[in-house]
């Protein structure tokens, strides 16, 4: 297992350099821990088995806590989706903001860390990547190479909703939360975070670029790209969804809530 937290100055190839920008950096006092792991360790799952297993599935929503108590269970499922969503889309939009490159996005690819029934850390098994035709260090190591951006984020987008939509259908299907709810929460999630990235990379014309795009490709994810600020003029994303964190008796309506406006 190998924890990524020093800065390069630069890439320096393989998409390990990229995790290591990543999980160096922060915005708004938030980091990304992100590893690269061949094989799961302890306490760590495989995301294809995760998503294709009932058992699994419910082990990890029985574990979802509040602060004190356990919330009703369409909180639960909220909060459960929204964590992966924000694990599976920090981890790859980062990666696109700040070296446009793209992680292998397949289900087999990826590991997570549980953390109360959340995602505590995601880890891919290999170093497999698309990156742009230019980034010489990047085909040296092996990349998967197109011409611009948009492919990128085209692959990123198709990524995000086949790793989405098992855990969505899961819950949807026991009707837990309404499935559009959750596409559309898993949206205001990848919305925001790319509003870190940028912050995160100094590159928030571009995050906000790549997120336009996203949206603008239609689908069950795509919600509208409002954003406001705040006391000190740091841009955040405008929820479509609520996060239903006002009906736990610790919680309240947030900032970017849509019942707030």
């Amino acid at each position: 297992m190998t924890s990524f937290r020093i800065v390069k100055d630069e890439p320096t190839g393989g998409i390990d350099a990229t995790l290591r920008r990543v999980a160096a950096s922060n915005a708004d006092g938030l980091t990304l821990r992100i590893e690269s792991m061949p094989e799961p360790a302890a306490g760590w799952l495989a995301a294809d088995e995760l998503l294709g297993r009932d058992e699994l599935m419910t082990a990890l929503f029985a574990q979802i806590t509040g602060v004190r108590n356990r919330p009703a269970d369409h909180v639960c499922a909220e909060w459960m989706v929204e964590s992966w969503a924000r694990a599976v889309a920090g981890l790859a939009g980062s990666a696109l903001v700040c070296d446009r490159r793209l992680p292998d996005l397949r289900p087999e690819n990826l590991l997570i860390a549980p953390y109360k029934g959340m995602v505590g850390a995601t880890a891919l098994r290999t170093g497999a990547m698309t990156a742009l035709k230019g980034d010489g260090p990047a085909v040296d190591a092996g990349a998967a190479v197109v011409p611009a951006w948009i492919d990128l984020a085209d692959q990123m987008h198709h990524g995000l909703k086949t790793l989405l939509e098992p855990m969505i259908n899961w819950a949807g299907d026991r009707g837990l939360r309404p499935v559009r709810t959750l596409w559309q929460a898993a949206g205001d999630c990848l919305a925001q975070s790319l509003v870190w990235s940028g912050k995160a990379f100094t590159e928030a014309g571009f995050a906000l670029e790549l997120t336009e795009y996203l949206m603008g490709l239609g689908g069950e994810m795509a919600v509208p790209v409002d954003r406001s600020v705040d006391g000190a003029g740091e841009p955040f994303h405008l929820r479509t969804t609520c996060c239903l964190a006002y009906r736990t008796p610790e919680g309240g309506l947030c900032r970017a809530c849509p019942i707030d406006r």
